[in-house]
């Protein structure tokens, strides 16, 4: 039986490449889709992985400085350049143990504490606003840690957008 104390969350590095690829190889994260590719993290883009025995179990990844679109919940195409929160995903047999937790919080610790705004979006099911099944824990995770819905993603799922700020937002009307 796996405890949250044997898993340890750690940046992405050299020495954990081939652990990730492996990890991204079994993921079904559609943001992993490059590194199936060209085995190779995505430039610009932070990695912090949930490590068991080793073993990358889990993983999640931020944007410092991302131009995220949306549109507000006025109904108005608008953005923010912000920390834009990327995808996560535990591998299942290691799910439900508080891991994917463990690492949202460290990925908010490590790229948040500085940033005015951190964005992040949830994967929708098409109507605005809506929320996919899948993604309802992690709607809830950053409702409870500050973050608030701003509008819905300018993607066909049309997800809720979410962001906290720790200063005056800045935004911008296309």
């Amino acid at each position: 039986m796996i405890e949250k104390t044997d898993v340890r969350i750690e940046r992405l590095d050299h020495r954990r490449m081939a652990a990730f690829i492996s990890f991204a190889d079994r993921a079904t994260l559609d943001s992993l889709a490059h590194i199936r590719a060209i085995r190779r993290p995505a430039f610009g883009q932070t990695y912090l992985c949930a490590l068991y025995r080793d073993q990358v179990i889990g993983c999640t990844s931020w944007h410092e400085r991302h131009r995220h679109e949306y549109v507000s919940l006025e109904g108005r195409k608008t953005h923010t350049t912000s920390v834009y929160l990327c995808s996560s995903e535990i591998l299942p047999e290691f799910r439900g143990k508080g891991i994917g937790g463990m690492l949202y919080a460290h990925r908010l610790a490590a790229c948040g504490r500085d940033a005015a705004a951190v964005s992040v979006e949830i994967l929708g099911q098409g109507t605005p606003l809506s929320v996919d099944a899948d993604a309802r824990p992690g709607l809830v995770w950053h409702l409870a840690h500050g973050f608030v819905i701003i509008g819905h993603s300018c993607a066909a799922d049309a997800g809720p957008v979410l962001a906290r700020y720790s200063a005056t937002p800045s935004f911008t009307s296309d």
